[in-house]
């Protein structure tokens, strides 16, 4: 359901920094929305420093820029807190200051989103939903989410 996209220019993040920024950034969705674990997705994307521009100059230091889908239903405190809580989880795993990150969230209606087979549920629809898997993807969800 949310899927947090992590392109990152003039850092090299090696695979424990990468697992553990999956794993905060899980942790802060599951957190700050209700929503089970194994609704977030993380994916990483180097890009070369030559690629980037700010304000039609190349880019000079290291940053990372987030791009966040979420569902849409969420009120603007939890849209804020997530941004708030990711942006210092990676600052605290990069040591990244503020300046350093580009945080951004969309918001998606459930009904345009297909993820294990299956259109999503709107917010606080979970459960209902979860109920509607077939028991293979129920198992496979269970172990994700524990």
């Amino acid at each position: 359901m949310a899927t947090y996209s992590i392109y990152h220019a003039g850092i090299s993040l090696n695979t424990f920094q990468k697992f553990t920024l999956a794993q905060e950034i899980t942790k802060i969705h599951a957190n700050v929305t209700g929503a089970e674990a194994y609704f977030a997705q993380v994916i990483f994307k180097e890009l070369d420093l030559h690629d980037c521009f700010i304000g039609g100059v190349l880019l000079d230091e290291p940053h990372i820029f987030l791009s966040g889908q979420i569902r849409n239903g969420r009120s603007e405190q939890i849209r804020k807190q997530l941004l708030v809580e990711i942006e210092i989880a990676i600052q605290k795993i990069t040591k990244l200051t503020g300046h350093q990150i580009w945080a951004y969230l969309d918001e998606l209606a459930p009904s345009l989103m297909i993820e294990y087979g299956q259109i999503l549920p709107s917010v606080g629809s979970d459960k209902a939903w979860f109920a509607t898997l077939p028991a293979s993807i129920q198992n496979k969800l269970t172990r994700l989410n524990s």
